[in-house]
């Protein structure tokens, strides 16, 4: 009997987790569509976007907000960039992080189309 009231309580909470974590990346991708980001990857936590007019940044966490998780790159104010170990830096010292190295290149082609 305890182990099926624990089995109840452990399901429970990982249905709540999950719908919790569903809410979080409606709020996200909402966001993304708001600032007409028509491309964008999932990688190392959080959303890499290229929209219309810069690059955006959106951490995923347990509670979104998205003042305090996200940053945003315009177009005009990138000068270099470059990749370093599944990594692109921005200007010297912004980096967005990526999980594959396919990944990586697919952004930064992507990235240099829009800056040209």
């Amino acid at each position: 009997m305890i182990f099926i009231a624990l089995f109840v309580i452990i399901a429970i909470v990982v249905i709540g987790l999950n719908l919790h974590d569903t809410s979080n990346l409606e709020k996200i991708q909402e966001h993304l569509k708001t600032n007409n980001c028509k491309e964008y990857v999932y990688s190392k936590g959080s959303y890499k976007a290229l929209c219309e007019d810069r690059v955006l940044e959106v951490h995923n966490s347990f509670f979104v907000d998205l003042q305090k998780n996200s940053k945003d790159f315009d177009y005009k104010s990138i000068n270099s960039l470059e990749i370093k170990k599944k990594n692109i830096i921005i200007n010297g010292n912004d980096k967005l992080e990526f999980k594959l190295e396919d990944e990586v290149n697919d952004f930064y082609e992507k990235l240099q189309k829009k800056l040209k």
